[in-house]
């Protein structure tokens, strides 16, 4: 007499995100036998690599698949956790990311003067680019977006300093 197992909450969500898929189908976009796809959709625990490759061919949250929490779709994901995440929450994420944003604004900073003090040790002046001998020559495209640069930069630096 043949028993007949309960199927594990995760088999469910496993079976609901195949859908009609064919283990040969399963097996082909997660790089898995189609046999193991079987095994695995009929009660045996999948492995890591087995259900990492399955929530990304199918575009399936890990989190649910996984705990059954939040929603199925991946993309439906942030919009879940934003709908669920405390004020504060939300305030330290977005200072967060004002923080990196500040960071690499400051490397952007460096970067440019570090061009305006090569370009400059090219012969480029303040109004204008020098042939060496201090008399102005025609500056190239670059040199004057390098220049336009320069002096946005220094105007928002004085302006974040007043």
């Amino acid at each position: 007499m043949a028993t007949i197992e309960a199927v594990s909450p995760l088999h469910e969500r496993l079976l609901a995100a195949v859908g009609d898929r064919t283990y040969r189908r399963v097996g082909e976009i997660t790089n898995t036998h189609p046999e193991t796809v079987r095994r695995y959709l009929q009660g045996q625990s999948p492995s890591v690599d087995f259900v990492m490759a399955l929530c990304s061919a199918l575009s399936i949250s890990g989190q649910w698949l996984l705990t059954g929490e939040g929603p199925m779709k991946a993309a439906d994901a942030k919009n879940h956790a934003l709908q669920h995440a405390n004020p504060g929450e939300l305030l330290a994420a977005i200072a967060g990311t004002l923080d990196t944003l500040s960071d690499r604004l400051d490397r952007l900073e460096l970067f440019v003067q570090g061009l305006d003090v090569r370009v400059r040790g090219r012969g480029v002046v303040a109004h204008g680019v020098s042939d060496g001998t201090g008399a102005p020559a025609q500056g190239t495209q670059a040199d004057a977006r390098a220049r336009a640069i320069g002096g946005a930069l220094t105007q928002r630096s004085s302006q974040i300093a007043g």
